[in-house]
């Protein structure tokens, strides 16, 4: 018994410092902007959106609501019928017309493009074009 006993301590304290460790990577992970995360998987997609032009210049998955300061965003969100939520923002760097991105809107020809896809179904909503991006794209805004 007093073995038996033993090793259930011993196994318990490997336990804690194996959930201790998890949980010290789990905090890491979500400093790095790991929560912008599961837009990733809308990356085919929005090339797709652009025409497969351009440079990725940052992934984000936003609030509906956080983006109501960006005008054209917003202007875009509303149109489309969506006023709540979470949507993930693709935006790419190069040369854009909208006669040559998909659901096209903003300006007719930019040098920056945001596609805008429905979370957590990743279907496409718009590709605004814009001359400067409206957000920082460089780290996670849940927002």
């Amino acid at each position: 018994m007093r073995v038996r006993g033993r090793r259930a301590v011993v196994a318990a304290a490997g336990l804690a410092m194996a959930l201790g460790t998890l949980a010290g990577c789990s905090s890491f992970h979500q400093t790095l902007g790991t929560t912008d995360a599961p837009c990733y998987v809308t990356l085919p997609t929005a090339n797709k959106a652009v025409g497969s032009e351009g440079e990725l210049a940052g992934v984000q998955l936003r609030k509906v609501a956080s983006l109501a300061s960006l005008r054209r965003l917003d202007e875009t969100l509303v149109a489309a019928g969506i006023t709540t939520g979470r949507v993930c923002l693709v935006a790419f760097t190069g040369h854009f017309s909208a006669t040559r991105v998909s659901h096209p809107s903003g300006r007719p020809e930019g040098k920056l493009a945001v596609v805008i896809l429905r979370y957590p179904d990743g279907r496409l909503i718009s590709t605004v074009i814009f001359r400067k991006l409206p957000t920082h794209f460089g780290h996670s805004h849940l927002g």
